[in-house]
């Protein structure tokens, strides 16, 4: 059997609505990335590539601030965890008094 084909008469439609051209990327069974492009010039093709690798670059801080705020909440649940296991003794308090 061979795999999914992407149905040309879509992507004709899909261009008739895109107005100067369209980049979809898709998956395949075996998830490996695809991608179906037209463009009806050179300008809307480079329109369209510089647009794409500006949405990349947005959604590729997007992820790294959502990681790393990820991390900052788990390492501050952490500590906040450890702080409250420590045990306080108020006789070690009076110890160091005189």
């Amino acid at each position: 059997m061979s795999g999914f084909k992407f149905p040309k008469a879509i992507l004709a439609q899909i261009n008739e609505c895109s107005k100067g051209g369209f980049i979809l990327f898709t998956l395949n069974e075996a998830g490996d990335p695809i991608v179906h492009s037209r463009f009806d010039d050179s300008t809307a093709a480079l329109a369209l590539q510089y647009y794409a690798k500006n949405w990349t670059e947005v959604i590729d801080e997007l992820n790294n601030k959502a990681t790393f705020s990820n991390i900052a909440a788990i390492l501050e649940d952490q500590s906040q965890e450890e702080f409250e296991e420590e045990e306080f003794d108020p006789e070690d308090e009076e110890e160091g008094l005189i």
